[in-house]
């Protein structure tokens, strides 16, 4: 049963990204509106299940910097899935696992180990396949946005914080602290200055981006808001040697079938060989 739950937590980890290339597809704006939503209903998942409400003036700082890296995470993810390749800033942002990673050996002074190392290489190695596509008569070379960099970078860079707070908060306030309770005011925090950009901004019809996006960030949000409970709750069951590299994989797997027959991405050989050896290089560095 626990393992079906795995998969049905690295299935609802695919469902967002559907949902947000689906907002994508519809409206070509509104894009802080709908990630605030996102939050919001993420937040209210995490009213919904969580069981002590003991507020504590520790879990102010990691509470600021998850709503904010969660922020930057949704809205640059995003942002990257609209201007390039699903599949590609799947790959890339399932990298952010090395941010913590490096915050583990520089800040908690963890061993580098083997399997990370030889993860690092191939990660370089699965960036390089992936974006190199030899231009040829039939094929022309694929133009890589500098837009579509930026975003993947900043998404890279949000998820990766957000994991490194979840990492070393519990190091510093202890094993016990209360992360649900973190993550609710968190996700709310996102939701605030997520949906205050919207205004600021002055982001256009914002009838047709509620119209739209309210559905898809609802279902996004609760999706978001499973796979974190569920990955809080099989860690009690699973080995995170074997949880994280199965969610890790399971989403590039995953998300490959719906690029090709959704949205219609074609991958030379080399790309294909680079999704390969990124499947191989997330699993190295989730052990």
């Amino acid at each position: 049963m626990n393992y079906f739950l795995l998969f049905l937590t690295a299935l609802f980890i695919i469902f967002q990204k559907v949902c947000q290339d689906r907002y994508n597809a519809k409206r070509d704006s509104g894009v802080f509106l709908f990630s605030g939503m996102i939050s919001f209903f993420a937040m209210c998942f995490f009213m919904a299940v969580n069981r002590n409400w003991v507020w504590s003036s520790e879990l102010i700082v990691p509470a600021v910097a998850f709503g904010l890296s969660y922020a930057a995470a949704t809205v640059f993810v995003v942002l990257a899935i609209k201007c390039g390749s699903l599949a590609k800033t799947t790959l890339i942002t399932s990298y952010s696992l090395m941010v913590p990673a490096l915050a583990g050996l520089i800040v908690l002074r963890e061993p580098l180990g083997v399997p990370m190392l030889v993860g690092m290489v191939l990660l370089v190695l699965s960036l390089w396949l992936t974006n190199y596509r030899k231009k040829t008569a039939d094929a022309p070379k694929e133009k890589i946005t500098a837009k579509w960099v930026i975003f993947v970078l900043l998404g890279f860079i949000g998820n990766g914080m957000c994991s490194t707070v979840q990492k070393l908060a519990p190091h510093y306030l202890g094993a016990d602290v209360n992360l649900t309770l973190s993550t609710i005011a968190a996700l709310g925090l996102s939701s605030v200055v997520l949906i205050t950009a919207s205004f600021l901004t002055k982001e256009t019809d914002l009838r047709s981006t509620l119209k739209v996006g309210a559905p898809l960030s609802l279902f996004c949000g609760l999706f978001n808001g499973a796979v974190n409970y569920l990955a809080i709750y099989l860690n009690q069951f699973i080995p995170a040697s074997v949880m994280f590299p199965v969610l890790s994989a399971g989403e590039i797997i995953l998300i490959v079938p719906y690029s090709l027959l959704v949205r219609r991405e074609k991958f030379t050989a080399a790309q294909w060989v680079g999704f390969g050896v990124g499947v191989v290089s997330v699993v190295l560095l989730n052990l």
